[in-house]
């Protein structure tokens, strides 16, 4: 079984919505400024539904797209750190 980056969150809808929103376009610019290559969208589209070692990038369905936040790239981050 897959875990988010954070399990201990019980509303991780409100939690992403409350936050810093991205679109998964937006998020890999977000990614490209830290890691210095921008990855495919198909990519980010990949850690939110399979995730990569037991970690999945926490998102949310709104409108017919996939919607993350700044701060769930960072927990999925440490979260891969830590697994490393």
């Amino acid at each position: 079984m897959l875990a988010t980056a954070n399990q201990t969150q019980s509303n991780p809808v409100r939690r992403i919505l409350t936050e810093d929103t991205l679109t998964l376009q937006d998020a890999a610019s977000d990614v490209e400024s830290l890691i210095g290559r921008r990855p495919d969208k198909t990519t980010l589209y990949r850690w939110c539904l399979r995730g990569v070692r037991g970690v999945k990038l926490e998102h949310v369905r709104l409108g017919g797209r996939i919607i993350t936040s700044k701060q769930a790239i960072t927990r999925f981050i440490e979260a891969r750190t830590k697994k490393a």
